[in-house]
């Protein structure tokens, strides 16, 4: 198997389309088809079906395509490794994480990462948990900084895990019951009884998010569905209406700000989900891939100056 042909082949199944997959590759149109003729008449058989708006691979294309995708991801971990070995320090990190906590943690410990590997360029995914998971899974990404829920991990994958984090309800100061926190809820967080919230209205994170699961495990366990004004992807939306007083949400406990016009709660059972590190099972790891999941770690433990003065 030639290395570009794989490549070329590869480009057409996730384009779905010769044309898009020519640009892609800055080859012309004429060019591609060809050379995907030329190998299907060697094989003895279609690669693909031409459909009127795509390429679909056919049984031989898919026995093609998972041979040719194991091949490239050899190539790209042998690379890795020697590049590693001959500590050139120099090379790519693919990784994924969440576009707010996952960004900000990117923001604050690339300076120190890029004073020490000027040279390491990223390829950066920003989706949620459960879209980072199968990035990992296809090795579109090497490793995602996202959360679990114990008891829950993809046997697929190993997580380097870096702390544990509880789920918080947090109510608009205005609110009836907000009395009920007592003084320093946001150190506190008290336990409230759901139910009590059983005629309320709450914002709600989506579907698409991990946390997403927890809540309406913890309203099962409270044994009522909630009214929804209406759920959003971003959990700084979601703070901003409890911070306007509009109604209850739910949200992790690393967004909890003493300073904002709401008080906070906890619901029983405990809710909490660790925040993690996850690859491929027996995946290598280069130096500069350690060095920032290492500072990743400390951000997410809160010691990140000690790692400005390593």
């Amino acid at each position: 198997m030639d290395l570009k042909q794989i490549e070329n082949i590869i480009a057409i199944e996730q384009e779905q389309s010769i044309s898009r997959a020519a640009e892609k590759l800055f080859l012309t149109q004429s060019a591609l088809n060809q050379q995907l003729l030329k190998l299907e008449k060697e094989l003895g058989t279609p690669l693909f079906e031409r459909r009127k708006h795509s390429m679909v691979p056919t049984f031989a294309g898919r026995v093609y395509l998972t041979t040719a995708h194991q091949i490239l991801d050899m190539k790209k971990e042998t690379y890795r490794i020697i590049s590693d070995i001959s500590e050139e320090n120099s090379g790519e990190i693919s990784l994924a994480y969440t576009p707010e906590a996952g960004a900000s943690m990117f923001s604050q410990i690339y300076p120190i990462f890029h004073r020490k590997y000027p040279n390491i360029t990223f390829q950066i995914h920003e989706e949620r948990v459960k879209k980072m998971e199968q990035l990992v899974l296809k090795k579109e990404v090497h490793f995602a900084f996202l959360t679990y829920i114990e008891g829950n991990k993809n046997p697929d994958l190993d997580y380097m895990d870096m702390d544990t984090e509880s789920m918080v309800l947090g109510l608009p100061a205005s609110h009836p019951l907000a009395h009920l926190a007592g003084k320093n809820s946001h150190e506190t967080l008290p336990l409230l009884d759901l139910t009590l919230l059983r005629d309320e209205h709450f914002i709600m994170l989506s579907k698409e998010t991990r946390m997403r699961d927890m809540i309406d495990h913890a309203f099962a366990l409270a044994g009522f569905h909630p009214k929804v004004l209406f759920e959003s992807i971003s959990t700084h939306t979601v703070l901003n209406m409890v911070r306007e007083q509009i109604a209850p949400a739910f949200f992790p406990q690393s967004y909890v700000d003493p300073s904002a016009p709401m008080v906070y709660f906890t619901v029983a059972p405990a809710e909490r989900w660790i925040r993690s590190v996850a690859l491929l099972k027996g995946s290598y790891l280069t130096r500069p891939e350690k060095y920032f999941i290492a500072l990743g770690t400390d951000h997410t433990r809160g010691r990140l100056l000690e790692s400005m003065g390593k």
